[in-house]
């Protein structure tokens, strides 16, 4: 009776060696103190190192990780660390050839009957995302100068044919002339979010650790906004400047940066005449901020596409259509680089709140 468990027994183990042979994604197996377990193919194939050059070595010592710059990163601490987020975004393993491979990994707990005996991890190479954003940045510098510039010059010709220099306009002229500056504008403008963009979804913006005062910011919203609200004829409320022992540990300039496309876009979809309301409410851990108004308001079955990119409501196209649908998908995007979260509330005709919750300690891990 014996024979036929212990052959069971042994094509369990065939099996699950086949399985790990045939993963595609490098993985390793590690033992509380670091020490290698077990390797699969695709990780020998991908760092040079064959399974019986590095089962039973630590970890640390014969496969090193580094930074984008160079520096050696300390994984014993990474590794405690990530145990509860479960991943590891972007790093580099030092190849056997010292070469380096563009990675990034997904670590999960080894548990045998309730207890931790270790981790694994699973890496996957990032070589051919490493040369698409390499593709990317240049175009972004391509685009920086051979867009930007032509229509710099073409703002600047207008501007001088506006003040006469090349001879008096007549009424219909100078209608024609403001057309035209005011279409120029969109371009520039358009031109603007899409590197804006294109930068933030390289991973090339920097991300900044300061203290943030939320009366501080609720001056600086009110006068980066004071000219649209103006020109909207909006009821502009701002009760960010009242609380001045609130603060949060983040990227000022980018919570800034989201805090105002929620103002603008409100202010934009409202009526001449009714409110836009700034306000933040303080919990244990976290600062959730609220831009409220009541225009136009999203159509319910539209409202899950709203942060998409270039995606713009069917009504607001009906009240300006020369919006980009690039300014709530720009925000999702720095939420997620600061560590917060973006929802909002909407009801078609009755308005809009959006919400964004800040942590109030730094919650973005910097490779």
């Amino acid at each position: 009776m014996k024979l036929p468990i212990l052959k069971a027994e042994k094509l369990d183990r065939e099996f699950y060696k086949a399985l790990l042979a045939s993963i595609g994604e490098g993985m390793i197996a590690v033992d509380m103190e670091g020490v290698i377990l077990s390797v699969n193919r695709a990780f020998e194939k991908m760092l040079g190192w064959k399974q019986d050059e590095v089962v039973g070595k630590r970890l640390v010592e014969i496969i090193p990780r580094e930074d984008e710059e160079g520096n050696r990163i300390n994984i014993e601490e990474r590794m405690l660390m990530q145990f509860f987020s479960g991943s590891l975004p972007f790093f580099y393993f030092v190849r056997k050839d010292k070469t380096r491979l563009p990675v990034n990994s997904v670590i999960n707990s080894i548990t045998i009957d309730q207890k931790i005996i270790g981790v694994v991890e699973v890496f996957h190479d990032l070589t051919r995302e490493k040369v698409l954003e390499k593709l990317r940045m240049d175009f972004l510098t391509l685009a920086s100068h051979q867009l930007r510039t032509p229509l710099s010059g073409t703002k600047w010709l207008i501007e001088t044919m506006k003040r006469g220099v090349l001879g008096p306009l007549n009424e219909k002229q100078r209608d024609y002339m403001d057309e035209i500056y005011r279409a120029n504008e969109r371009m520039i403008k358009l031109v603007f979010d899409m590197i804006n963009v294109l930068r933030l979804e390289s991973g090339t913006a920097t991300i900044k650790k300061e203290t943030v005062s939320v009366s501080d910011l609720g001056e600086n919203i009110s006068v980066k906004t004071e000219d649209a609200v103006a020109k909207g004829k909006i009821t502009f409320r701002n009760a960010l400047k009242n609380y001045k022992t609130i603060a949060v540990e983040t990227d000022a300039a980018l919570l800034q940066s989201i805090l105002e496309c929620f103002v603008a876009n409100a202010v934009s979809y409202s009526q001449p005449g009714q409110e836009v309301a700034c306000d933040a409410k303080e919990e244990a851990d976290a600062v959730t901020f609220s831009v409220k108004d009541s225009g136009i308001g999203i159509p319910k079955d539209e409202q899950e596409r709203i942060f998409e990119k270039f995606y713009r409501a069917s009504n607001a196209k009906q009240m300006r259509p020369d919006g980009t649908g690039l300014g709530l998908y720009t925000a999702s995007i720095l939420a997620d680089k600061i560590g917060a979260k973006v929802s909002f509330e909407s009801e078609e005709g009755k308005g809009s709140t959006f919400y964004l919750r800040v942590p109030k300690r730094f919650a973005k891990i910097t490779i």
